[in-house]
Parts: structure tokens; sequence; C-alpha cells
């Protein structure tokens, strides 16, 4: 990579992390280009020649944090049944508390920013392959009902993560123990 691609990488990277925090903690709406710019310590001008408003801002900023946060799931394709489900909450908030400015945007926006609508169908596309794999090593598992448990599954670490990113002394870990404890319990009894 040459060295000019390289600054232009840095330099796009710099921008989305002055995003990501600014849209995380003012919030989206009260967000404005000029304060990314500010930031990220660049002209307005030059932030323009990257992206073409604060929608591409975003649009990338998710692109780019689903991408990292699903990477963190590749190592668990050798897994199968319980061992996979045990990997695959474990990764989910590993992946969470990494990736927290992120997840808190993310979780904001989800149901109220006309970006995030727009990406319904591909979001949509990549959260249904993660409830077949968990449907499928459900059913690996024992469970008698892998469809609708593995709905309750995601329901369930959705809403673990939005108390870890509301709370500030959430005790994850020992909700992450305790809900694995009581998976395999669940499917011992099945």
């Amino acid at each position: 990579m040459s060295k000019r691609v390289l600054q232009k990488e840095i330099s796009l990277q710099n921008i989305l992390e002055s995003a990501t925090e600014l849209f995380s903690e003012q919030g989206y709406d009260c967000t404005s280009i000029r304060q990314i710019a500010e930031k990220t310590g660049i002209s307005l001008g030059l932030l323009y020649n990257y992206f073409n408003g604060k929608d591409e801002v975003l649009r990338e900023i998710i692109l780019r944090g689903r991408r990292e946060y699903v990477k963190a799931f590749d190592s668990q394709e050798k897994l199968t049944g319980l061992p996979y489900l045990e990997h695959h909450i474990k990764t989910t908030f590993k992946a969470l508390d990494q990736h927290k400015n992120f997840c808190k945007l993310f979780y904001s926006l989800r149901l109220q920013s006309e970006v995030v609508k727009s990406m319904e169908q591909e979001l949509h596309a990549e959260n249904q392959k993660v409830l077949q794999a968990l449907t499928h090593h459900l059913a690996e598992a024992g469970s008698t009902s892998p469809s609708a448990e593995a709905n309750l599954l995601v329901a369930t670490l959705d809403g673990i993560a939005q108390q870890f990113l509301i709370q500030p002394n959430y005790p994850l870990q020992d909700v992450l123990i305790r809900y694995v404890v009581q998976l395999k319990n669940h499917l011992k009894t099945n």
C-alpha cells in the first residue's frame, strides 16, 4: 500500500472514529458535520472530500462497525451444538465490550434513523444468517423447539446488550455466566 493510500485510510478511520464518538455521546441529530471535522482536526472541505454528508458518514460507520462486529464470530465455525452456543454468547459480549461506542450508536439509531432503515434489507440478511446458525446448533444441542429458542436467545442477548450499554456498572460477566449455565441446564432437561 502506498504512503498516500495509507494516509487516506488513516484519515478516513479518524473521521469515522470521531463521528462514532460524537454520535454516541450527543446523538446523531445533535451532531453536525462541522463538529465531526473539528473533532477529527481537519477542515470541513477536506471532510467533504471523503463524504457528501452526515448520512454517508453514518452509513460507512454502520457498514464497517457491523463488519468488525461480525468478524469476531468467524472462529466459531468449527464448533457445533452447545459449545457453539456458549462461544456465540461469550463472543457477543466480548464484541459488545470492544465496540461499545459503535453498539451504543447502533442501538440508539435502530428504530429512528432513515439511514439505518435504508439498510434494513442488508442488515436483515445478516441477522437471518445468525438466526439460522443458532437454530441449527440449538437443534444439535437437543432443543425441542430450536427456531423459537433461537429467537428467544437473540432477544435475550439483545436485552442484555441494551442493559450493558445504558447501565454504567452492569454486571455483564455475572449475567453472562448465569445465562450460559441456565441455557446448559435447559438443554439438558429437553
